[in-house]
């Protein structure tokens, strides 16, 4: 008798009847289910060489021990990731888009002599001001 024939006579008699079933069908059915978790549990299937233990054992001394180092280490975590994924995003951003965003176009080249002639106006506005600014005194004398 098997484990799964006992339960499945379980779910079809109802509780009242479990009582009732004879210890020998239910030790059976024990063994049974040891045997078959022993089969299964100890095939193990390891895709890659894993992590070393004694790395695992090192990280649990300092992080895994006390909540607050496992929050220190869940937020540098996240901070570090953020700060990799969002350089690498906005470098990918940048080669994508080079030439079409307003850091990477060249002014130089929009750049006319109507702009050169407004500058050197602009120029000519503050020599005539005569560059200095009302309020200031440049005299050390106030100590008094």
């Amino acid at each position: 008798v098997s484990l799964a024939d006992v339960l499945v006579w379980v779910a079809e008699t109802g509780d009242d009847d479990v009582q009732r079933l004879p210890l020998a069908t239910v030790g059976a059915a024990r063994t049974g289910a040891r045997r078959m978790a022993a089969t299964t549990g100890s095939v193990r299937h390891a895709s890659g060489p894993g992590i070393p233990s004694s790395l695992l054992s090192s990280w649990y001394n300092v992080f895994g021990k006390s909540n607050v180092m496992y929050i220190t280490w869940i937020v540098f975590g996240v901070l570090a990731a953020e700060t990799i994924t969002g350089s690498g995003t906005d470098a990918l951003w940048n080669s994508v888009n080079k030439g079409r965003t307003y850091d990477s176009v060249d002014w130089t080249k929009f750049k006319t002599d109507e702009d050169e002639d407004e500058d050197e106006e602009e120029d000519e506005d503050e020599d005539e001001d005569g560059g200095d600014d009302e309020g200031d005194d440049d005299d050390d004398d106030d100590d008094e």
